[in-house]
């Protein structure tokens, strides 16, 4: 019997995460942060990895090849992991890196000490799974890189019983076009990928074309900073890089006209498109992003910033997707990397009359590379032994993460001490829910195994009634504690899109990875989960053979209320990670005002049903 070609990916940086492949087919994926509950927790992610080896029923000395990402680090890079940059900085943090480290070294071209002594040094390093012991962060960067990667193939070796020699590194560009590629159905002859990101080594933005030696890179640059750019103007706008870009998208749209003029005066100059490299390049690069727009915008109003910001990037990427059209002479459009979590200017790729066919795949941020990793390895495994590699299967479902015993209920309830002062009922149906949620409730839900990436998508949300007035005040004071201007989004099923939506060419929008307009006809129904400033939806427009319990739940739902369609936020509180177990639901809901939490039959109440 042939034997199975099995390939463990780990991505250590921001997102941490871990997955398994089989054959191509991802079998069991997750992020670490769902286990530390660190938000965006960085480092070798041995929770998930070892949940990810369990779910899979995979024993470690089975797996072929364990992918890393990341071959090379830039400068700074590994103090990046140690540190758990994004997860733990604050914005004083990002502030003092700025005035301490990047403006004497770039600006005032003065010697500095490394990033690693400026910001902390070891007192700062947390507790890490690696064994760090024979690293001198005083050595130079090279060196630095090369005994960290050691120590990372060590780690494998050490706490995953896997003999290291069976590492690879992926670079982490070249995943983002694997996971675009191959976890979608475009596949062969005038399929272009693009990706386009802050940093992604090599190259923040690529252009590839699937050839017979796998995916080939036809064109990229490392100065196409757009990505950079939202990082050092969410900071100026008084909040956390890495974190709160989509804060800044979603108030890119109550600013005037006006005030966006103004400002992308300051940013259209920054970036051309490059036919050569075919990218966006730099056009007047300032000699750092940071303090160049913090003179730049001053008296400049918030929201006239952040319109001109989103402005500016849509022009480019339309610009961009255009040209690479033209001259790949391709109309099948496969796109990924951070910025593609860019939802209305995703929205405006999709409207191109050049693009005839667009994917854009789960979660396309750097946490998805384990995908394009497990992809990476999977195509050149196959192509070694003379097997298309167009036959791994496309990305069959979101839901790769845990699942738990209905006992695992009841556990979590008696470690709360019972969970006083709610009510408990069980043997609670579908039917029971959505009649709640027709009555205005706001209902937490924790069912079957846990989505993959930064978007609840109906298994560990927060569900409620998408036109019951008051419902996103409610949500927002009581629950999330968010910023007033963020949209919520709404799941919506698959047979009533058109009743809702504009999406004449009817691109897939699975993942909410994509904005678009809704029909004046359902701004009333959809009032809850409608942009106010543009009146888009970022929609999860759902298949019954997708989730089918979900789908279910919302059918009954529209038979009372006459809406497919529900509210679906993230079920966490604002700065945590979306819970994982029954236990962290459970926690969560005790810590919220949440009208009541169900999980598998069980619904946890605050007020008697």
């Amino acid at each position: 019997m042939k034997k199975d070609f099995i390939v463990l990916s780990l991505y250590e940086v921001h997102m941490a995460s871990a997955s398994v492949m089989v054959n191509g087919e991802i079998i069991a994926a997750a992020h670490e942060e769902r286990f530390s509950r660190i938000k965006a927790d960085h480092g070798f992610p041995l929770k998930s990895a070892q949940f990810c080896l369990n779910q899979a029923g995979i024993d470690p000395k089975d797996v072929d090849a364990v992918v890393m990402l990341n071959e090379t680090f830039p400068l700074g890079g590994v103090s990046n992991i140690l540190f758990k940059r994004a997860a733990t900085y604050s914005v004083s943090d990002w502030i003092y890196e700025n005035e301490n480290y990047w403006k004497p070294k770039l600006l005032e071209k003065r010697s500095v000490n490394s990033y690693f002594e400026i910001m902390g040094g070891w007192d700062r390093v947390p507790d890490h799974y690696y064994d760090l012991s024979a690293l001198d962060m005083k050595a130079s960067p090279q060196i630095v890189s090369n005994v960290f990667n050691l120590i990372r193939k060590e780690a494998v070796g050490k706490l995953l019983c896997i003999p290291k020699e069976r590492v690879v590194f992926a670079p982490h560009y070249l995943c983002h076009h694997y996971h675009a590629y191959y976890s979608g159905t475009i596949r062969g002859d005038g399929v272009v990928i693009l990706h386009l990101e802050g940093d992604g080594g090599k190259y923040n933005s690529a252009v590839s074309k699937p050839g017979q030696k796998g995916l080939e890179i036809i064109g990229g640059s490392n100065e196409s900073d757009v990505g950079r750019l939202y990082q050092w103007i969410t900071l100026l706008m008084g909040m956390k890089p890495y974190n709160h870009e989509y804060k800044v998208m979603g108030l890119a749209p109550y600013a005037t006209e006006n005030e966006v003029l103004k400002s992308l005066k300051v940013l259209d100059p920054i970036f051309r498109i490059d036919e050569e490299s075919m990218s966006i390049v730099y056009n007047q690069r300032p000699s750092d992003l940071y303090f160049h727009f913090r003179d730049g915008f001053k008296g400049h109003r918030f929201d006239g910033i952040a319109g001109a910001l989103q402005r500016m990037l849509e022009k480019r990427i339309v610009e961009w997707a255009r040209m690479v059209l033209k001259k790949t002479c391709c109309r099948r459009v496969c796109y990924g990397g951070g910025v593609a979590m860019n939802v209305k200017a995703n929205m405006l790729l999709a409207q191109l009359n050049e693009v005839e066919e667009l994917y854009i795949p789960l979660s396309p941020s750097d946490e998805s590379n384990v995908f394009g990793a497990g992809y990476w390895a999977t195509e050149q495994h196959m192509i070694r032994n003379n097997i298309n590699p167009d036959t791994i299967p496309p990305l069959k479902s979101p839901y790769l993460g845990s699942e738990y015993r209905r006992e695992d209920i009841f556990d979590a309830i008696e470690s709360q001490n019972g969970a006083k002062n709610v009510n408990i009922y069980e043997r609670i149906n579908k039917e029971r829910i959505s009649e709640l949620l027709a009555q205005g409730m706001a209902v937490a839900v924790c069912q079957g195994r846990t989505e993959f990436g930064q978007r609840a998508l109906g298994n560990r949300s927060i569900l409620a009634h998408p036109a019951h007035p008051g419902m996103v005040n409610k949500i927002n004071k009581q629950i999330k504690y968010r910023d007033f201007w963020m949209p919520f989004c709404p799941t919506i099923l698959a047979e009533d899109q058109d009743t809702h939506l504009e999406n004449p060419k009817n691109r897939e929008v699975n993942y909410m990875t994509m904005a678009l307009p809704v029909k004046k006809s359902s701004l009333k129904n959809l009032q809850n989960v409608v942009h106010p400033g543009d009146g888009t939806a970022r929609p999860q427009i759902l298949k019954r053979e997708i989730n089918q319990d979900y789908y279910n739940l919302i059918e009954k739902f529209k038979s009372r209320t006459g809406i497919g369609a529900l509210l679906n936020t993230s079920f966490n509180l604002h700065g945590e990670p979306i819970v994982n177990t029954p236990s962290d639901a459970l926690d969560t809901f005790l810590r919220s005002e949440l009208d009541a939490l169900w999980m598998a039959d069980v619904l946890v109440s605050r007020q008697p049903l």
